[in-house]
């Protein structure tokens, strides 16, 4: 079965199941690293990448997901996502109230696309597409 192999990212001493992530919209595409992240419901993401990508974020549905740092105000949109060359829809936030260093990919909409294996002893993800 054909996966996709990504190796964590060094953030300071420790080591993150990061991905690179295309976000599309009908006008632009926008590539960025995000947090493969089992214990999140929502991809996150900033607020930014929704400018970048032209689409008013604000217009998705308001909502304030609890974290680790508490509540933030977030919009749920529907886009495009791609990995690798695999491309589906996912139910997105963005915030521009988002404090943590990095996009984050939750279960919803990702999870259902891709059997995710964390090797955590090599560091590395591994995506199988369902």
């Amino acid at each position: 079965m054909h996966s996709l192999k990504f190796e964590y990212t060094r953030i300071g001493k420790n080591y993150f199941p990061m991905i690179d992530v295309e976000l599309i919209s009908p006008k632009n595409s926008v590539i960025t690293k995000a947090y493969v992240d089992s214990g999140a419901t929502y991809s996150l993401f900033k607020s930014e990448l929704a400018e970048l990508i032209d689409i008013d974020y604000k217009k998705g549905k308001k909502l304030y997901p609890v974290g680790i740092g508490g509540h933030i105000c977030a919009y749920l949109n529907k886009l495009k996502m791609k990995v690798g060359n695999i491309e589906f829809k996912c139910e997105i936030m963005f915030s521009d109230e988002l404090i943590v260093r990095f996009n984050i990919i939750g279960r919803k909409g990702f999870f259902e696309n891709f059997k995710v294996c964390y090797d955590e002893t090599n560091n590395i993800i591994e995506l199988f597409k369902k």
